[in-house]
């Protein structure tokens, strides 16, 4: 993890594949449906919602092994296809809750058809709660990547 700022993090992944297919991956429901969860045993996609505008709302929500769906929500903030977006972020349990947080997710052309996803979220109410956070953007990064990647050539 690397503080951007206090309370913050940055995760990156290089990925074969363009832009533009990743910015579907992270924005149209039929794309996250193939990644949206945790990866291991037992855990699912259970739902994507998706008013894609400035403004507008979503809800993800995935399952694990024991049943319990965890949904994650907020406002999209910019919308800049193929290049970035940024949204609030937050658990609707009330138990799981950082309070309105912002992920800005860049996608950086990197050459030989391959793109940097560079994902920073802050406004943490702790360093704790950013940390804990940490892992779960880098198995998403690699879940996201195993559906949209391209072979080697």
């Amino acid at each position: 993890m690397t503080d951007v700022a206090p309370h913050a993090l940055r995760v990156s992944r290089r990925i074969r594949a363009s832009r533009e297919r990743l910015y579907e991956a992270w924005t149209a429901p039929e794309q996250l449906r193939y990644w949206w969860r945790m990866d291991g045993p037992g855990w699912s996609f259970t739902f994507a919602e998706v008013d894609l505008r400035v403004g507008g709302a979503y809800r993800l929500a995935m399952t694990d092994p024991a049943g319990n769906t965890h949904v994650a929500a907020g406002v999209y903030r910019e919308l800049a296809p193929p290049d970035r977006l940024a949204f609030t972020w937050d658990w609707e349990n009330p138990a799981m809750s950082v309070g309105e947080t912002l992920v800005a997710i860049e996608l950086r052309d990197a050459g030989d058809g391959t793109t940097d996803v560079v994902l920073t979220h802050s406004r943490f109410p702790s360093a704790e709660r950013a940390t804990s956070h940490e892992q779960g953007w880098m198995q998403l990064l690699a879940l996201v990547e195993a559906h949209v990647g391209e072979p080697e050539s």
